[in-house]
């Protein structure tokens, strides 16, 4: 058997001699795979045997991250606002950015709880991290999350089991809104969405770990980029209430396009919301 502390410094000399950039934080992600441990505390195994088991485990992990498998797909796990979520090959990897508009959602929606729970959509949800995250934090929702994969519906499943939220969350396998039959009168309170928003064109251009390996029709809507968004403004009003609330995350070039869309249908832009570098990731509309 090897010391964990021998094992990671041939971890970082690895990674470091392929040329891989954050090698000392992909080490520590990688080692706690296998360690079960997360990354801040592989330390306080410094001094145990790693398994041969373990090491060969570790060995393969480390093969698909240097073939440009995202670190997500290796690992089968990622964190999301602080919550730990099962991850696939074949399902959108969510982004840090998605939490900057999250966080302010979480508040209006804590605001707005009164003592029957509001419904809350998570339109095309991937592996379900927004709307799990909501119904973790806010015990008070009931949440519907809708994706037109079967194979994120499967994912999004999982996590709500792994976070025992079953009961308080449904997940749906639809186009958007269109293959799901409602109760008359259901509407929910907010809807919140993550949507393909990558241009046609841009599709070539994105480094080879994106376009390799997550999946296309998860990234990009058509040659703007804005085909299931303005789907979205033009399809969801009839299922959210009257004042109801639309967050949609966009690319920050897409903001006046937008706007401009949905002066044709029943939203009005109430803000944008700023991610953490500053640009703007989300627009938050009203129902009128």
């Amino acid at each position: 058997m090897t010391k964990v502390r021998e094992i990671w410094s041939q971890l970082v000399l690895t990674l470091r001699k392929h040329n891989l950039s954050g090698v000392t934080r992909e080490a520590r992600f990688l080692l706690a795979g296998v360690l079960n441990s997360s990354p801040s505390h592989i330390y306080l195994y410094w001094d145990q045997d790693l398994s041969d088991e373990k090491i060969e485990k570790l060995n393969i992990m480390v093969k698909e991250r240097l073939n440009g498998v995202p670190l997500q797909y290796v690992l089968k796990e990622w964190d999301f606002f602080s919550l730990h979520f099962y991850m696939e090959k074949g399902v959108f990897i969510p982004r840090f950015e998605t939490e900057s508009w999250l966080e302010e959602a979480i508040l209006t929606i804590r605001s707005h709880l009164e003592n029957q729970p509001l419904k809350v959509c998570d339109l095309c949800c991937g592996s379900g991290v927004i709307g799990l995250t909501v119904a973790y934090w806010l015990t008070g929702v009931q949440v519907m999350a809708i994706d037109r994969s079967q194979l994120a519906c499967d994912l999004a499943k999982k996590n709500a089991q792994k976070l025992a939220l079953e009961k308080r969350v449904s997940i749906k396998q639809s186009d958007l809104f269109n293959d799901i039959t409602f109760s008359n009168g259901w509407q929910f309170d907010f809807i919140l969405s993550n949507p393909p928003y990558v241009k046609e064109e841009e599709w070539n251009f994105l480094s080879p770990e994106i376009r390799l390996h997550e999946p296309k029709e998860a990234l990009v809507s058509g040659f703007d980029g804005l085909e299931l968004i303005y789907r979205i403004l033009h399809e969801s009003s009839s299922y959210l209430k009257t004042h109801g609330y639309l967050y949609i995350e966009h690319d920050p070039s897409q903001v006046d396009s937008i706007e401009n869309f949905s002066l044709n249908t029943q939203f009005k832009r109430d803000h944008i919301i700023f991610d953490y570098q500053k640009r703007p990731r989300a627009t938050v509309f009203r129902r009128m």
